[in-house]
């Protein structure tokens, strides 16, 4: 029999088979079932569904027989029915846990026939020094008590499941992992060994200075492991250690952390940190492999990625190095986003598909997974014990390693009550965290509309008492509004040829996404939920984005639309948010012509930060002194950083003086700003009555007087002008 067989509930199988409807018979455990009736489906010709007249126990192996062939039936549809979550969901401690001088090992495996564990001496190579037989208890929990202090020594699970071969697999609770992740480590994580001196109280005086208020405070600098030391002479060349380090270019100019602390943003956002799989950790000195990848193909959701650290086959140094790269970037006033992928894993070799098949993927009625990750497989949030992993698995990396956001890959493929429980926790943990993702999905998915946590759903979730915001999202309307579609690359957007058709969107953004007054799709209740951006590790750099949409232009003209783009999203409501290396001209040009837009798996040598070109007098220089004067305008006028959708409409006046040119007054926080966008040619502002101050030009910025005017202002072609009131 060619088919497939699925337990849907604890009286239902369904089958896919051709033949005849007859000769089904279903045997658990041994035991032949009776069976009530056979009904093929009037919609696929394969799919036969089978009623049981007794109910049979999925903890047993069940096969369906037909005409003679057998196969084993695997549990699918019944973990979603309420009884299953009844017997089965489970919220005590899993993973390794070492008490009073015992260590106990605990994994979620409900339908597993048996799971053995497995110990050895290191991360790579050592024989297996156990095979031990785990005990099942209740809810679904095997276990496993070891008689000795094993912290240090590594381990895997074996489980066997009906119909299956044997799976070995890494801990999904492993806190540490050895060589490409395949064996997890008993970890202690308050060990001197892997915690740097002064850890916690450090952190504490972090907080104290710098614990945000409102998301809307928060100014965003989002780069790779690699990308930021992959060129540079830093010892630890490529890893976390370079976070540590102080660092120059060959021209002496101070790159690194201190750059970016000298840069003026508040929080680095970190690309993938957890393990991912495509990346041969054995290979890393081989000058001819290409180690680089962004990291999107998760595999161990809880130990740090073993290619950032200096031994990968130590699961020490993975907690201690990153912990220590934390530590130096709290040290330096910025705090930590860790950029998270529960959308998706890998593929179905990841540990929580080995541990549970089928149980944290979203499968069609068929038994094929879904893809609304568009890379093969989506995890499902919305069963119990995978909302319970997610949200575990987010408390250990905001305790373990202070971090102070998450950013969320693909959010849309999580339902909305699982980011609601995310926030609740995380806020309870420590109110100041800042928590943002990608309000959609990359494919089709089964998940319903109504539950998924997109732009439209996210932004209603409420942020909890006292928490400096809620869930934000990623506004792909000033995205494709100010510089073009990421979707057509020769497109233009506001400030790159197209000011008439998209001077909505860039009003709509200017006011943090709040205002129903402009004809978009989206609308945010308030300006703390959206981030703003025009460049990410996804698609074009922004400059190369530029480059292709301004051909004609001068490069003099290219380097004003930078300035441009850059002034909208540091001077609109919102959370402004932008890539590594953008404030210095950031390209990714192919050898061929061109520019590459998706690197994920590209070499260093075109996805790291050129430091080497921030020289005194280039333009890369001058445009991170811009980028910097732009961040300490922001810092120094409040207006800038309100939030709510009545008080920002209440604050906003826009002056008509011709359409493509946008003009207008931000009366809040006891101070009037007047904001010119002007993406055509020179224009005579007429000014509101009163003496103006300017701060923000088309080729200067911060928070210094530029000039006074009053009257009029001549504001020159492809800049913003930002004046403050002052009389």
């Amino acid at each position: 029999m060619k088919s497939k067989a699925f337990i849907e509930d604890y009286d239902k199988i369904v089958c896919f088979t051709d033949g005849e409807d007859g000769g089904f018979e279903v045997y658990s455990d041994g035991v032949r079932l009776p069976v009530s009736g056979v009904t093929r489906s009037p919609y696929d010709a394969q799919e036969v569904r089978i009623m049981l007249g007794a109910r049979l126990d999925p903890e047993t192996p069940c096969f369906v027989s037909h005409n003679g062939a057998l196969v084993a039936a695997q549990p699918l549809g019944i973990y979603d029915r309420p009884e299953f979550d009844e017997r089965y969901y489970y919220d005590g401690p899993l993973g390794a846990e070492v008490k009073e001088g015992k260590t106990t090992f605990r994994l979620w495996a409900p339908f597993a026939l048996d799971v053995r564990l497995n110990l050895f001496s290191s991360g790579d190579g050592s024989p297996n020094l156990l095979g031990k037989r785990m005990t099942r208890s209740s809810r679904g929990v095997w276990t496993a008590e070891i008689n000795a202090d094993l912290e240090g020594m590594y381990y895997t699970y074996t489980v066997s499941y009906n119909g299956r071969k044997d799976a070995e697999l890494c801990d999904p609770y492993a806190f540490a992992t050895g060589l490409n992740g395949r064996r997890g480590m008993v970890t202690n994580l308050s060990s001197p060994s892997v915690t740097p001196e002064g850890w916690e109280s450090e952190h504490a005086e972090y907080k104290k200075a710098h614990a945000l208020k409102s998301y809307t405070d928060a100014v965003i600098w989002e780069v790779h492991v690699r990308d930021f030391s992959g060129k540079t002479n830093a010892a630890a060349k490529r890893g976390f250690g370079a976070f540590a380090e102080k660092l120059t270019n060959s021209r002496g100019m101070t790159i690194g952390t201190d750059y970016v602390a000298d840069l003026g943003v508040t929080h680095v956002h970190l690309l993938p940190c957890a393990e991912y799989a495509t990346v041969d950790q054995s290979r890393l000195d081989d000058e001819d492999y290409n180690a680089f990848n962004w990291g999107y193909d998760p595999m161990n959701y809880n130990s740090p990625m073993g290619a950032y650290c200096s031994d990968p086959r130590d699961g020490r140094a993975r907690v201690l190095e990153l912990r220590r790269a934390v530590a130096a970037l709290h040290k330096a006033g910025l705090g930590v986003v860790f950029d998270v992928v529960y959308n998706h894993t890998y593929n179905f070799d990841a540990p929580i598909a080995r541990a549970v098949p089928h149980y944290y993927y979203r499968f069609d009625y068929r038994g094929n997974p879904t893809n609304g990750s568009g890379c093969g497989n989506e995890t499902a949030s919305e069963r119990p014990m995978c909302r319970r992993f997610i949200i575990d698995s987010l408390l250990h990396w905001a305790k373990t390693y202070h971090a102070d956001g998450f950013r969320f890959d693909l959010m849309g493929l999580h339902d909305t009550y699982t980011m609601h429980k995310a926030e609740e926790a995380l806020h309870a943990a420590d109110p100041s965290v800042i928590l943002y993702g990608e309000g959609w999905v990359g494919g089709a998915t089964s998940l319903d509309g109504s539950r998924q946590c997109n732009k439209w759903n996210a932004v209603g979730i409420q942020p909890s008492a006292g928490a400096a915001g809620g869930v934000a999202v990623f506004s792909d309307i000033m995205r494709d509004g100010v510089k073009g579609p990421v979707f057509c690359s020769g497109e233009g957007g506001y400030v790159n040829g197209r000011a008439y058709e998209n001077v909505n969107l860039v009003k709509f953004s200017s006011m943090g996404g709040t205002s129903p007054n402009f004809g978009t799709n989206w609308v945010s209740p308030s300006a703390d939920r959206v981030i703003n951006y025009v460049s990410a590790h996804d698609n074009l750099a922004l400059w190369d984005k530029l480059s292709l949409t301004s051909g004609h232009d001068t490069l003099a003209d290219r380097l004003s639309m930078n300035r441009m783009c850059a002034a909208i999203v540091l001077t609109s409501r919102g959370i402004p948010f932008f890539q590594a290396g953008e404030e210095m001209l950031r390209s990714k040009p192919k050898k061929e012509g061109g520019y590459e837009e998706n690197s994920y798996n590209f070499p260093d040598s075109l996805n790291n930060i050129d430091w080497e070109a921030l020289a005194p007098g280039s333009a890369q220089a001058a445009m991170r002194d811009y980028y910097r004067g732009l961040i300490a305008f922001r810092k120094a006028h409040p207006a800038l950083r309100i939030t709510g959708r009545e008080e920002i409409e209440e604050a906003t006046h826009f002056i008509d003086v011709r359409y493509d040119v946008i003009v207008y007054t931000l009366s809040a926080c006891g101070e009037t700003l007047l904001m010119i966008y002007n993406p055509l040619d020179a224009v005579d502002v007429p000014l509101p009555d009163g003496l103006w101050s300017l701060r923000v030009s088309g080729d200067a910025a911060g928070d210094t007087e530029l000039g006074e005017f009053s009257g009029t202002a001549p504001v020159p072609g492809k800049s913003v002008w930002c004046l403050v009131r002052k009389a």
